[in-house]
């Protein structure tokens, strides 16, 4: 590989036995010492998979290199400033599925990075995002299927119709806000952000812009249940859930906290699921049901529907 067409690439976290990846004709090798970069970042959890890691507080640190292909393409999303390649889309999506900031450094052998403001702690969000990428092993127990998913995500979100349906897909910039390391009631705030979005966003061609401000917060809920499918009928049942959730809202914005019952924090954490169930959704993924969300949201329903 020649160094002067390869760049340095912080906290990717490679699937178990996977040696390298392409996505989009990027090659991402791992460091010659990968083990003890691996150990550098920040680990919660003790695990033992491909290597034996034990927690550690973590910092930032280069983990793989990445090998651009020698005709790149434009970023799809829309990122500030000018100049932006499909690199950075794929080190967003990196960043969503891995659960880590995955960020680019100067080319080998370039200047390094001063002073990184960036967060290096890992995500505690979006782990359903992340479930929902299908394993596939190779004969060397390597995930492929991480790799094949990616490639095809990134197929899909530079396609004509994901990028009029999402249009430029913002979203996925709130979903790595919302994921990473914060407090229930921020990332609650930030999920509730995305749904609003993706209300605007997906009946732009049918509402004008007042309409879409002048909608009830009930109906962009109820919407955005609808077009993704998360509940099946759209009903009373349905609505009288979604009024809970809109008066834990309302008490978190308006009083800057949640309301004072003992299910609350885990109504939040649902809706920060559903949310993560979404993404997924929007991904052409079947979100993963590892965390029992389904069964989480008919209680969250039958509580709210007692209630009333």
């Amino acid at each position: 590989m020649q160094e002067e067409n390869m760049r340095q690439i912080y906290n990717l976290e490679f699937p178990s036995w996977c040696q390298e990846l392409n996505i989009f004709g990027y090659r991402f090798v791992r460091v010659e010492k990968y083990a003890e970069r691996l150990q550098c970042l920040q680990h919660v959890v003790a695990h033992l998979a491909e290597f034996n890691i034990d927690m550690n507080t973590g910092e930032h640190t280069v983990t793989a290199y990445v090998e651009l292909p020698k005709n790149e393409e434009d970023a799809a999303l829309e990122w500030s400033g000018d100049n932006n390649s499909a690199l950075m889309d794929i080190l967003l999506l990196l960043s969503i599925f891995t659960g880590r900031e995955v960020f680019a450094g100067p080319p080998i052998g370039g200047e390094e990075l001063g002073v990184i403001i960036r967060d290096s702690r890992y995500f505690f969000w979006g782990g359903i995002v992340r479930l929902s990428i299908p394993y596939e092993a190779n004969e060397n127990n390597c995930n492929q299927g991480f790799e094949v998913a990616l490639e095809q995500i990134y197929t899909l979100i530079r396609s004509n119709d994901w990028q009029r349906t999402y249009f430029g897909g913002y979203y996925l910039f709130l979903a790595r806000m919302a994921f990473k390391n914060i407090e229930i009631e921020i990332a609650f705030i930030q999920c509730w952000t995305i749904w609003e979005h993706l209300f605007s966003v997906l009946n732009r061609n049918e509402m004008t812009k007042q309409k879409i401000l002048n909608t009830r917060m009930e109906s962009k809920i109820l919407n955005i249940f609808e077009r993704f499918e998360l509940y099946i009928p759209v009903d009373d049942y349905l609505r009288n859930g979604i009024k809970r959730l809109i008066r834990v809202r309302n008490r978190l914005i308006h009083f800057g906290r949640f309301p004072m019952h003992e299910e609350v924090h885990a109504d939040a954490i649902l809706f920060i699921h559903l949310t993560e169930f979404i993404v997924a959704k929007s991904f052409n993924l079947e979100p993963s049901n590892e965390l029992n969300t389904n069964e989480r949201l008919n209680e969250f329903l039958q509580r709210a529907n007692a209630d009333n």
